[in-house]
């Protein structure tokens, strides 16, 4: 509870974290004033059983019960607001923190798999967060107070009840860190798969076009969709059970304590060591200390999910961010060199092995290979998606860890394989590269790209709403608008990865005459399994496990007769194209 409670400091301001203070002493000293409260039954009781009454001891300690009533209650309205103020306070620095934080991890971080987890976490896990002082901070400090309050004063009952006493907190301090740490175990698993059949769920509802096409929807050995709630299912199903197993242990330790101590107390009463009085606050206390205990074992499963959420959020946020430099340097052109790069996501295998190349500015370069060669991790690399474990990558003269995030976004356009359109108009879409563009401007992007052609059939034109991802047109279409964003954006290089994959012949032909456009006069990295599209690239990099394997032109590399000549007759023999060589239209 203590870590939760530094944490929850840290999210906070200064005044966030005063409240948070006053709210916790507020909470600390209504469990002291409900557990002196039943302390004060015992002696009352004495008073009236003790002929002849004294009557103004008998006033005293009723007065003492109704004050600490009294005290308690106003305590508790002003804890509970201030737990609902500080709950929205957390709620806020919450999602302001893990804003800013996403916005500093490296692009290349935000993989496919992270969009489940991290939805989920700025989702429930922030709710979970903020209901830790909102909600279960009073129960837990109650919980844990008042009984400590109870089993002090009852040292000055009997000393023998105290030690029964203290033993039984003890026991059911054991119990209770049992019931947690198995909740703890089997809520990482069910998190994790809850996560992953979140990834899944955005996944099928995307992929509902492929997947119908095919006819693989009722095909189980094909639906990581359903492997994904089978495995969600066994993990939630092991958290309840295990976890009601725990509860059970718990709830069987407090009732044997509370037996063992009744039967101690009508013991002692027995053998006359303590008086009636004493044994029947006692039982009092004994009876009255359940609730809270009770409570603390009920909530103990939530506050180890919520300290497991907040775990989850510690751990995203210690990811660590690029380095950004204090002055980014100004880069001279737009050249680009690699020497000695090497490259491996986390802790896997390498993926890029030493490369060395100079690409100049101004030149239109593309690059192939077979699948897994490293060819998008290599465009990620220059766009600075990732720093490279070894290495340097320079643009413009200056490695890019000088320029910064930034200079480097700057200085680059990207355009994916999988096209993302944001909600808006096909004129705001575009304009996310260049805010300032004139009607104009897009009218003259639109035609290198052929996207006038879209533009012009849509009942909207430029105003033509693209729905969530792009969704109301076709991946042609969504890949002509990217390409033309790219051109407005008027960058000195263009990055493509895989920017003709999957198209029809009238769009690939488009893209095509477009990315001719972008060679005109900047630097060009084209990345693509189409040798078509490489043809007439100044200079073509083979790529063969991290490594180039070789360069040259079109003509040369055929001459050669390596990797790319047999890359080229496999996709002549496979499409029966008959491709035209550098120079032909």
């Amino acid at each position: 509870m203590i870590a939760m409670i530094r944490y929850l400091s840290e999210l906070l301001d200064a005044r966030g974290r005063r409240h948070l203070r006053v709210m916790l002493a507020a909470q600390a000293a209504q469990g002291v004033l409900q557990g002196l409260g039943f302390l004060f039954v015992a002696p009352l009781i004495a008073t009236l059983v003790s002929p002849p009454v004294n009557w103004s001891r008998f006033w005293l300690w009723l007065g003492a019960i109704v004050a600490a009533v009294a005290v308690h209650h106003v305590l508790l309205a002003w804890s509970t607001s201030l737990g609902y103020l500080v709950g929205t306070d957390v709620l806020t620095s919450f999602h302001e923190r893990i804003g800013n934080h996403l916005a500093t991890l490296p692009i290349g971080w935000f993989r496919g798999d992270r969009t489940g987890p991290i939805g989920r976490m700025l989702g429930k896990g922030t709710m979970d967060v903020a209901n830790i002082p909102a909600h279960l901070l009073r129960h837990v400090v109650v919980g844990l107070t008042a009984p400590a309050t109870m089993i002090v004063g009852s040292f000055l009952l009997d000393w023998r009840i105290g030690v029964a006493f203290t033993a039984g907190a003890v026991l059911c301090a054991l119990a209770l860190r049992l019931l947690m740490v198995i909740v703890r175990r089997n809520d990482d698993d069910y998190e994790h798969d809850i996560g992953v059949t979140a990834s899944r769920i955005i996944e099928y509802a995307r992929q509902q076009p492929t997947l119908r096409a095919y006819g693989v929807l009722d095909r189980p050995e094909l639906g990581t969709l359903e492997d994904s709630l089978v495995r969600q299912q066994g993990s939630q199903s092991r958290l309840t059970i295990r976890g009601a197993w725990g509860l059970i242990a718990f709830f069987g330790t407090l009732q044997l304590v509370v037996t063992a101590v009744i039967a101690l107390a009508v013991a002692l009463t027995l053998q006359s060591a303590i008086t009636v009085p004493v044994m029947i606050g006692v039982l009092i206390v004994t009876l009255r200390m359940l609730d809270p205990i009770s409570q603390l074992g009920e909530l103990a499963g939530h506050v180890q999910v919520n300290a497991d959420a907040i775990g989850r959020v510690r751990a995203l946020l210690a990811v660590p961010p690029l380095p950004e430099p204090v002055s980014p340097a100004e880069p001279a052109g737009s050249d680009i060199e690699l020497r000695g790069v090497r490259f491996g996501y986390d802790d896997g295998p390498v993926v890029i092995d030493g490369i060395d190349v100079t690409i100049p500015s101004g030149s239109f370069t593309a690059v192939v290979g077979p699948s897994g060669a490293g060819k998008s991790t290599l465009l990620k690399l220059v766009g600075r998606f990732f720093d490279a474990d070894e290495g340097t990558i320079s643009v413009g003269g200056h490695d890019v860890r000088e320029l910064g995030s930034a200079g480097v976004s700057r200085l680059t356009a990207q355009v994916f394989q999988d096209v993302y359109l944001f909600e808006g108009t096909i004129a705001d879409n575009l304009r996310m590269a260049a805010p300032d563009a004139s009607d104009a401007d897009l009218d003259r992007v639109a035609r290198v790209t052929r996207l006038d052609e879209v533009v012009e059939r849509l009942p909207d034109g430029w105003h033509t709403r693209v729905g969530e991802g792009g969704s109301t047109l076709s991946g042609g279409e969504r890949q002509r608008v990217s390409i033309a964003r790219a051109l407005l954006k008027d960058a000195p290089i263009v990055l493509l990865d895989e920017a003709t994959a999957a198209l029809d012949p009238a769009n690939e032909a488009a893209v095509a005459d477009a990315i001719a456009e972008l060679a005109r006069d900047r630097t060009v990295i084209v990345v693509a399994h189409r040798l078509s599209t490489v043809v007439a690239a100044d200079r073509i990099l083979v790529l063969d496990r991290g490594r180039i394997t070789e360069h040259g032109d079109h003509d040369a590399l055929l001459a050669a007769g390596g990797t790319y000549a047999r890359f080229w007759n496999e996709r002549v023999r496979a499409r029966g194209w008959q491709l035209a060589t550098k120079g032909t239209p």
